[in-house]
């Protein structure tokens, strides 16, 4: 039998383990949450820019004789313009990149920092940008935007939307590499994309190996 002293002490330890699932849980929401609002964000500042909205002019009353308004008559009230809310596009977002078999789309941001893999898709600095001959290489998190690589087939079509362009890729190589294997990094000759995530994709703790998808871009017709 549990003497008092015990049950106190597993009922501190019950309440610290709730608050500290809760803080999980909180920490997690709230890092999903700024993910999405910086995806929604720049999605609207790089693919949908605001136009200002020019009224239409007022129409033209046809000529009649003029009449004096009685005195209490009032002009019809005037409506503002609709206001719009200008998005400014991050000066380090570069595009988007897609996988329309997977349904994957993502901003993709310069750097491979932490900041930048906690909401968007990195673009290796040093590597090729997309429409430039070499290796452009592009990497992100396994459990937020690369989480649905583990799905890729060789022969899948790749994009790297960067507007007013769109570059199109064809999966030619798939393969689990060791982190010390840096040439996966290298530049080419021709114009391809790599995607590089960790592996194995429901690891849990840091995952030993790398997870690379080597795509070439398709000639354009």
């Amino acid at each position: 039998m549990i003497n008092a002293g015990a049950a106190k002490w597993f009922r501190r330890f019950e309440i610290a383990l709730a608050a500290s699932g809760l803080l999980f849980l909180g920490g997690a929401f709230a890092a999903t949450a700024h993910r999405w609002l910086y995806q929604a964000r720049q999605e609207r500042a790089i693919f949908l820019p605001v136009r200002p909205i020019t009224p239409p002019p007022p129409p033209v009353a046809p000529a009649v004789a003029e009449v004096t308004p009685p005195a209490a008559a009032l002009p019809p009230p005037t409506r503002s313009p609709r206001r719009t809310i200008e998005v400014a596009a991050d000066p380090l977002a570069l595009g988007a990149v897609e996988i329309p078999r997977l349904g994957v789309r993502a901003i993709v941001r310069e750097g491979v920092d932490d900041e930048t893999l906690a909401i968007a898709v990195g673009h290796v600095s040093g590597t090729a940008h997309a429409g430039e001959k070499g290796n452009t290489v592009l990497a992100a998190h396994r459990d937020t935007f690369f989480h649905e690589l583990e799905n890729i087939r060789m022969n899948d079509r790749l994009r790297f939307v960067v507007p007013p362009n769109r570059y199109e890729y064809r999966v030619v190589s798939i393969r689990v590499v060791p982190p010390t294997e840096t040439r996966v990094l290298d530049a080419t000759d021709d114009e391809e994309l790599t995607l590089v995530t960790c592996y194995p994709f429901h690891y849990i703790g840091n995952a030993p190996d790398r997870f690379v998808v080597r795509a070439a871009r398709v000639p354009r017709r």
